[in-house]
């Protein structure tokens, strides 16, 4: 019998995410070729909250998926799956969706639509943010883990570590990437390997000093010969051939 896994995946990928996939990964060895794999993303719909908190918990604003949330919807998910792919053969069948409103409500639709066997998602975390929207909101895996009609898989990202020294960080992060993918080309620029491998332990967005740490990095790599260095339009490029 067929078996058939609904993944949420967010964008960009979270460090809880990224550990959802290294769990399939290890999950597909064993059930190739009855396998198949369904890869979600979910558009979230704006939110919109009362100003007093405790008069309502808040309501959705219906609008469409613009071109750039769809574009980079299709860029992750293309992208996911060929990281699976690469650990697999062609008997696996790897399926993309799409879907817009919230992101609990749309991974129990399509589970069903599936029949999914197992709903695998990631739990973001525990930061101030997180927490904030969690008690507005309710949190997606525990309403996906109360509404499934098939197990669930919750995954936690691996326990945060503070890096001592930010450029040997990326330059571990980019090796250990190259590793994992070592028969595609990868082209990188700081700002792209700052926001990717952003350590688990940063509470914002990354700035100037992730965006400088990644440029050092990149640069010790291309001096080892592990990148090469291009100017692309003006703007540095690194690619691993």
């Amino acid at each position: 019998m067929n078996k058939c896994i609904v993944l949420g995946i967010d964008a960009p990928l979270s460090p809880a995410t990224q550990q959802a996939i290294r769990t399939i990964k290890e999950l597909v060895g064993p059930m190739v070729p009855q396998f198949r794999l369904v890869l979600l993303h979910v558009v979230a719909l704006p939110y919109v909250t009362s100003p007093s908190l405790g008069m309502y918990a808040g309501q959705l604003q219906a609008n469409s998926i613009s071109v750039e949330q769809r574009q980079e919807a299709e860029k992750v998910l293309a992208r996911v799956r060929a990281m699976i792919q690469e650990h697999t053969t062609d008997a696996v069948r790897v399926d993309l969706c799409i879907r817009q409103g919230s992101p609990s409500d749309e991974i129990l639709r399509v589970a069903r639509e599936v029949r999914a066997d197992l709903v695998i998602v990631g739990s973001r975390g525990n930061t101030s943010g997180e927490r904030l929207r969690r008690f507005l909101l309710g949190s997606k895996s525990y309403r996906v883990l109360q509404g499934a009609t098939c197990p669930v898989m919750i995954v936690s990202a691996p326990a945060a570590k503070r890096p001592s020294n930010l450029v040997s960080w990326y330059e571990e992060a980019i090796i250990h990437h190259l590793r994992d993918h070592p028969s595609g080309l990868t082209v990188f620029s700081p700002a792209e390997v700052a926001q990717l491998f952003a350590p688990p332990s940063l509470r914002r967005e990354p700035g100037r000093k992730e965006r400088a740490a990644a440029a050092q990095a990149l640069e010790h790599l291309s001096r080892e010969g592990i990148l090469c260095r291009h100017e692309v339009s003006g703007e540095l490029k690194y690619v691993n051939d």
